[in-house]
């Protein structure tokens, strides 16, 4: 074998571990995260704080987003969802950023807020989707 071939095939596998290193960093081929239901009792829990969290929020924003952050990383954590930071929700993500870094901080905490609502509404449902599936299950 020439040197040629021998630096050829170096070359090649130097871009094949480049790829596979990249392909890994930006999550692509990521299995999604087998989530668990909520139990009736825990979805119930989880609309009752957030309702207590949004009414906070007009006096004590700061401390209702960071309440909001605490309820939807419990929620994650008792679904089965991965907490680290590069598997988090895009919205999850996204109010983390707004809520620290945001330069005008009052509206940088209430599209926070409105980034962690949409996460528990993806996650747990809306007190109406909780009625519909009680009566679901009572109806069975």
């Amino acid at each position: 074998m020439d040197t040629g071939t021998l630096v050829t095939i170096l070359v090649v596998a130097l871009v094949v571990v480049v790829l596979l290193f990249l392909i890994r960093a930006a999550g692509i081929g990521r299995r999604r995260p087998q989530l668990r239901a909520l139990p009736p009792e825990s979805r119930d829990r989880y609309i009752s704080e957030w309702d207590e969290i949004e009414m906070k929020f007009v006096d004590a924003p700061e401390q209702a987003v960071r309440e909001a952050e605490a309820l939807v990383m419990a929620v994650l954590r008792e679904r089965g969802h991965p907490l680290t930071e590069r598997d988090l929700p895009s919205e999850v993500q996204q109010a983390h950023k707004l809520g620290y870094t945001s330069k005008d901080k009052t509206e940088g905490m209430r599209q926070a807020l409105l980034r962690y609502r949409s996460a528990m509404v993806r996650m747990v449902g809306t007190e109406d989707q909780a009625r519909r599936e009680q009566r679901r299950r009572e109806m069975a």
